[in-house]
């Protein structure tokens, strides 16, 4: 099973973006496009799983989870990576308060301690929403073009009251996607949904994570 952690992204962010990509596809190089239908938060990519070990992974994440209040998050901004260079990856940033990072490790650490995972490779989580991949990499001038289209705030402000522990199905036709679990989150806010997300640290470089 090829298994990943996420915050969904709601129905009215996910109709900014294909507000914005409307006719913007057409006009940069060929990509492999993620469906927004279907667009996460990816806090930590897995890969293959034995499925008999799911079912402990999926105890081990809920009691993770569970100690961190409901996060207020919001798009904003986009870039391509790797920075300064042709890009291999198109996609938005997150506005996020600093509970994310922790909440991010404490995930980390719950999974590698079932799984008999490495040690992380010490760069530091920054989320982001991978809306791209460019098998042939994209000129600057494209990349300067897809950043051009996100400036600024995307699409309203929601709040992550959970987590979902994802299995990834990939066929020729692109990749589907069935939730296995839900991880609650605490249920305790963090300041004013609207406020706080508006206000919280931009989008930074994509490392540390699939989008």
């Amino acid at each position: 099973m090829r298994l990943f952690v996420a915050f969904e992204i709601p129905e009215p962010v996910r109709r900014e973006l294909r507000r914005r990509l409307a006719g913007l596809r057409e006009r940069l190089p060929r990509a492999r496009w993620v469906n927004p239908d279907v667009l996460h938060l990816t806090l930590l990519f897995l890969g293959e799983v034995a499925a008999d070990r799911a079912p402990a992974l999926a105890d081990a994440l809920r009691e993770a989870c569970a100690p961190f209040p409901a996060l207020p998050l919001r798009l904003a901004g986009a870039g391509t990576f790797p920075p300064g260079r042709p890009a291999r990856v198109a996609w938005v940033g997150v506005a996020a308060p600093p509970e994310l990072a922790p909440l991010q490790a404490a995930v980390t650490r719950a999974a590698r301690e079932v799984l008999d995972l490495p040690e992380p490779d010490g760069r530091p989580y920054l989320p982001h929403v991978t809306l791209a991949r460019c098998p042939s990499p994209w000129p600057r001038r494209a990349a300067e073009s897809f950043a051009g289209a996100f400036p600024g705030e995307i699409g309203p402000p929601f709040l992550a009251s959970h987590g979902v522990l994802v299995e990834s199905r990939l066929s020729p036709r692109g990749a589907s996607y069935r939730d296995l679990a839900t991880l609650p989150l605490a249920g305790r806010e963090v300041g004013d949904a609207v406020g706080a997300a508006g206000a919280a640290g931009g989008a930074g470089e994509p490392v540390g994570a699939a989008g």
